[in-house]
Formats: structure tokens, C-alpha cells, sequence
């Protein structure tokens, strides 16, 4: 199997050719996974992330658990609409990217915020849709528009809560940024140990 290596870490991201341009201002990724569904991952990243923000970071917080969504479960904004980025924003080619929802002065973006009436292509309502059936590379790919698609801005850290397991879209986070860190997520289950143990080998 190919080797899982991440660039060195630095204080900054601009220089990792294939983020794009909407990735360009942010400093920090920071990783919060576990291999192992049901433990809390997606609490935690919640709370580290308003937990950052309201000590004056400028912070997102990206749900790229495309078959289970959780951030919607967790976050409930005022306006959970996901729209398409002002046009002609030269910066960020802001016709390809969406705008994600503030919350408390956190970014959000889950594809479970997505809904038809967005006027983003492929969206889904997840209150009245079935669940996400998607091949391997196929969530890759979802996830990578997730990350690289929305209009973040200007941001200190952008927590990642990454789906469970070793799949394809921790392929895609882990070879394509260079992350800050990653916070491991376990249970004292020996199964759940077990299992987060051999997560850290991505990183």
C-alpha cells in the first residue's frame, strides 16, 4: 500500500499547490478523527471549535462525514441555508464556491446542510433523503468539494471532523493539506483503542 506522508508543518498553507484558492488564507487544518463510529468525534470537534472561537480565533468547522452527517444534529443556526458565493469574486473564483453558514462566529459546511432550494448542484435534503450511497473515490471527491469549494475566508484554524475509518476521504484530507495536527477521539473500549491506535499511522 502507498505510503501516507504529510508536508512538514508550517505556519502557513499558500504554498500547497492543490488546495486552491479558497484554502489560500487559511493558516491551521486541524484534524479530529477516530477509527471507530460512536465515540464522541464529532462532539469534540464542535466544541473545540466555538471553544477556539470565542477565545478570539477566527475559526470553520467542516462535517466531511458524507455518508452520516452530524454537524446539523449539533448546530442548529438561524439560517441553515447554504448559498452560492457572490459572483465575480476574482480571489477566491467565488462561481465555483458556496458561502458557509456563521454560527456564533464559527464557519460551518456539512453536506447535511445542503439543501434543493440552495441552488447548489447535486444538493440534497437530508430530513427527506435516504442516506448518502456512495463508492469509495466518490466520497473522495464530495469531500474534497466540501473543503475546497466553500468560500472560507480569512481563518486562524479550520477543524476537520473526519468520518470514521481510513477511507478515501482521510486519503484526500491527509495527502492534499498540510495539517497543523490531529486530535485522536477514543472511548477506553479496548475495540475503540484499538482501533484509534491505527489512525495514527495517517498522520
Amino acid at each position: 500500500p502507498r505510503e501516507i506522508t504529510t508536508p512538514s508543518i508550517s505556519s502557513s498553507n499558500t504554498d500547497i499547490a492543490n488546495q486552491g484558492k479558497a484554502l489560500a488564507n487559511i493558516t491551521h487544518f486541524l484534524a479530529v478523527y477516530s477509527c471507530k463510529g460512536g465515540v464522541g468525534k464529532s462532539t469534540i470537534a464542535a466544541n473545540l471549535a466555538y471553544q477556539l472561537a470565542s477565545n478570539g480565533g477566527r475559526v470553520g468547522l467542516l462535517d466531511l462525514d458524507v455518508y452520516g452527517p452530524s454537524l446539523p444534529l449539533l448546530v442548529h443556526p438561524d439560517d441553515p441555508t447554504v448559498r452560492q458565493s457572490p459572483p465575480n469574486d476574482s480571489e477566491t473564483n467565488s462561481n465555483n464556491t458556496v458561502e458557509p453558514i456563521t454560527h456564533r462566529n464559527v464557519k460551518l459546511m456539512s453536506l447535511g446542510y445542503v439543501s434543493p432550494t440552495s441552488g447548489v448542484p447535486g444538493s440534497g435534503d437530508p430530513s427527506s433523503s435516504p442516506a448518502a450511497v456512495l463508492r469509495g473515490p466518490m466520497a473522495g471527491r464530495v469531500a474534497s468539494q466540501l473543503l475546497k469549494n466553500t468560500n472560507w475566508g480569512n481563518l486562524d484554524v479550520l477543524v476537520l471532523d473526519l468520518p470514521p475509518g481510513t477511507g478515501d476521504v482521510q486519503l484526500e484530507v491527509c495527502q492534499s493539506l498540510s495539517l497543523a495536527g490531529a486530535v485522536a477521539v477514543s472511548t477506553p473500549s479496548k475495540l475503540a483503542w484499538a482501533d484509534a491506535r491505527k489512525g495514527v499511522q495517517m498522520f
